[in-house]
């Protein structure tokens, strides 16, 4: 559990890009949140399409309102989802010493998703702050 909570940065914030994040803590960080939102999603899928008949015939006209608050819902964890990845990933490269600026690589079709997981698995390098005095 101390993996997850390193993933979501309990030190800087949930959002927060700030911070380093080492490879066992962003994989499995990764695994328990696409866990955690399979066991959200697939249910609430389920439960709309089981009960999709019924409501068409108990609620006429207002299907689409409840089709509409299924989107927004799946809206909402996606981009909540994204966000924790992508600053995830920015604390993961930072943490081996790249440039986040390597994640527009993901627009280069095949290539990109390699050079990334590449950068993502190297070893974290230990940075040294030296002040002058």
């Amino acid at each position: 559990m101390e993996f997850f909570k390193q993933f979501l940065n309990q030190e800087y914030g949930l959002y927060s890009f700030s911070g380093r994040l080492s490879r066992t803590g962003f994989f499995i960080g990764l695994l328990l949140l696409w866990i955690f939102t399979s066991l959200v999603m697939i249910p609430a899928t389920y439960v709309i399409l089981s009960f999709s008949p019924q409501l068409l015939m108990m609620a006429g006209n207002t299907l689409g309102i409840w089709l509409g608050l299924l989107t927004a819902l799946y809206v909402f964890i996606l981009v909540n989802t994204l966000v924790l990845v992508l600053a995830a990933a920015v604390r993961r490269l930072r943490d081996s010493n790249v440039s986040p600026v390597w994640l527009l690589a993901a627009f280069l079709p095949f290539i990109g998703e390699a050079i990334i997981f590449c950068q993502l698995v190297r070893r974290p390098v230990e940075v040294h702050n030296e002040e002058a005095n």
